[in-house]
């Protein structure tokens, strides 16, 4: 089941620049097809970043936290309209280069 089946995603988003974002990503992740990004205490100095891959079949592919937060990272910045300190996280789909918002 694809991790994005069981939500009700908000609107998507696509930025000018998110389909070179989201070929550069599949190189570094193969296999994955959706990206989850999660800040967990937006409300602190430094909010942690969560970020976990998906297989299009919806299996977790483990990314290392050398590699997830540069990820993490490049994503947000890409994405700054997303509102990402007042959602509960967003799906960043490699396929459509597109970001869909998670519920809580």
């Amino acid at each position: 089941m694809p991790p994005l089946a069981d939500r009700n995603p908000r609107p998507k988003i696509a930025p000018p620049g998110a389909e070179r974002l989201a070929a550069q990503l599949s190189s570094m992740l193969p296999g994955a097809a959706v990206i989850e990004i999660r800040i967990q205490g937006p409300r602190t100095l430094w909010p942690h970043l969560d970020l976990t891959a998906f297989t299009e079949h919806g299996r977790a592919l483990p990314v290392s936290r050398a590699k997830s937060l540069p990820i993490a990272r490049w994503i947000i910045r890409s994405f700054p309209q997303a509102g990402w300190a007042a959602s509960g996280g967003h799906a960043f789909d490699l396929r459509t280069a597109q970001l869909c918002g998670l519920e809580g």
